[in-house]
């Protein structure tokens, strides 16, 4: 007696065996991989693309179906999603290369005051013996002969001095514009790296959605999930561990210019147990 559709089917079954949509998701984060420089990752997301395949190839052989028609609309919808993602991540990393040539301005910025906190500092040390401009082309020593050696020596020692003390203040104001440019940029990119997770995050909601309706569309039914679980929460979950660990006062901090490099470790990582400690530290 040949086989009803009823018995091919399996009416009973109410959800996918192959790919439930948060491993979809799950997939497609890993695919990301492809996009970093390094050798694990890309391992990963080419070992995450050969698993695609072979839930392609199941479906095809699979007893029920469904599972083919299923896969068929969710494979697309999920490379749909990794071009979205392709897209979002050259968006940082145009972001990090802007980060980068702000930088590098800078610093040649700081480069140029350096060298001309040294030139002024050999400048006074020089300008004794100094040729100015008179008839006879004589130095400011010679201009004072008649001044004691004494005074000669204390004047050229003076202008020796005041040179170093340019160049020293110079160089200290120059240092601590260098901290403060290391961290900014740091703050920066961490900034930066969070829009692209919350929007990585956005995109892999959108996804989860997608590829629920369409395993309602043919099972009949949304996946099952636990209680209290949504595409929401678990793309939260997901991307948890991949987020900034900011101090809550951070933004507020770095706008009055209040972070140093010693409270910086704090304030980047927001662990509760050390920012307590921190003497900018809010008590709410």
């Amino acid at each position: 007696m040949p086989k009803t559709t009823q018995q091919i089917t399996n009416p009973q079954k109410e959800h996918s065996d192959l790919l439930p949509p948060f491993t979809a998701v799950s997939m497609m984060w890993a695919c990301t991989g492809k996009f970093a420089k390094e050798e694990q990752s890309q391992k990963l997301a080419e070992f995450t693309k050969e698993s695609i395949k072979d839930i392609a190839e199941l479906a095809d052989t699979h007893s029920d179906p469904r599972e083919k028609r299923y896969i068929s609309g969710a494979i697309p919808t999920m490379s749909s999603c990794l071009r979205s993602l392709d897209t979002i991540y050259k968006g940082r990393q145009l972001n990090f290369d802007e980060v980068d040539k702000i930088r590098d301005v800078y610093l040649e910025n700081v480069k140029d005051n350096l060298e001309f906190g040294k030139s002024a500092k050999d400048l006074l040390k020089s300008l004794p013996t100094m040729t100015i401009s008179t008839a006879g082309g004589l130095s400011l020593i010679q201009i004072l002969g008649s001044v004691s050696p004494q005074i000669l020596w204390g004047l050229g020692l003076t202008f020796a001095g005041l040179g170093y003390v340019i160049n020293w203040l110079i160089v200290r104001s120059t240092r601590k514009r260098t901290q403060r440019l290391y961290i900014k940029e740091d703050y920066d990119r961490d900034l930066y790296y969070d829009q692209y997770i919350t929007r990585v995050e956005t995109t892999l909601c959108s996804l989860y959605r997608d590829i629920d309706r369409i395993h309602k569309n043919v099972f009949g039914k949304r996946y099952p999930v636990e209680v209290g679980e949504n595409a929401e929460k678990i793309v939260s979950d997901l991307l948890a561990g991949a987020r900034p660990t900011f101090c809550s006062y951070i933004q507020k901090h770095m706008y009055k210019k209040l972070i140093t490099p010693e409270l910086w470790s704090l304030c980047e990582t927001g662990d509760v147990k050390a920012v307590i400690q921190c003497p900018l530290w809010e008590v709410k």
